[in-house]
């Protein structure tokens, strides 16, 4: 098994967010993270990659166990984080942001990530900060993938994107997860993209599951669609 999370609790100092979280998740699998607004789904991707605070569980790369506050680790073993705030570095251009990507390269990648985001290849001598926020979406995603990822986690794919840029961003990671065998765990406050781009889904509730199983039937039952409604 790739990435085992078994009975996380996890939360920022004595405040405790989620709770007694479990999941598996293969090459190639695919995990939509769903739930309403202030349900846990950052906190628990922070948890996860050594970012915030875990109080109890496991997670375990290759059946080895990850200590907590250590996201190193998880880099070194080829799990990629791409946060809600994208994480690119605004005063380097997109080639020096993709160029130190690869340096710090868990894997060679054969990922032609200009074949995927072709925009960015016009504009390799541009700051990062100065591109609109779907290009600085399109460069994290694509900074990301030349690491050489097993597992990728990423943290509101669409957030105040553009449709057109939302479609771009969601056929490049179809397109990788089912090519290259990479995992993938999306949080996203659109349900139809998130259950449209992953095999699977689970939905926070106040911190704990409150609902878990197969986008192409979950993703169609009332109750399910209940928990997303704000």
């Amino acid at each position: 098994m790739l990435f085992a999370v078994r009975n996380i609790a996890g939360g920022y100092g004595a405040i405790h967010i989620v709770d007694n979280i479990s999941f598996d998740l293969d090459a190639g699998e695919t995990l939509a993270l769903l739930g309403r607004n202030g349900m846990g789904k950052t906190t628990l991707l922070r948890v996860l990659v050594g970012l915030a605070d875990r109080f109890a569980g496991a997670v375990q790369v290759d059946q080895r166990p990850l200590p907590p506050r250590d996201p190193r680790a998880l880099a070194r073993l080829g799990i990629t984080f791409v946060p809600d705030d994208r994480g690119v570095f605004p005063r380097l251009t997109v080639a020096e942001n993709i160029r130190l990507a690869r340096l710090s390269a868990f894997a060679p990648s054969d990922t032609d990530v200009f074949a995927l985001f072709p925009d960015l290849k016009r504009r390799l001598r541009q700051p990062a900060g100065t591109l609109s926020g779907g290009q600085q979406q399109q460069l994290a995603i694509a900074r990301a993938l030349a690491t050489g990822p097993r597992l990728l986690i990423v943290d509101e794919l669409s957030q105040g994107l553009q449709p057109s840029i939302v479609e771009d961003l969601a056929r490049a990671l179809t397109e990788v997860t089912r090519r290259n065998k990479l995992a993938l765990i999306l949080v996203d406050q659109n349900p139809k993209l998130a259950l449209r781009i992953c095999d699977q889904v689970m939905v926070l509730q106040r911190g704990e599951v409150a609902a878990a199983g197969a986008s192409a039937t979950l993703g169609t039952e009332k109750h399910f669609l209940d928990l997303l409604i704000v």
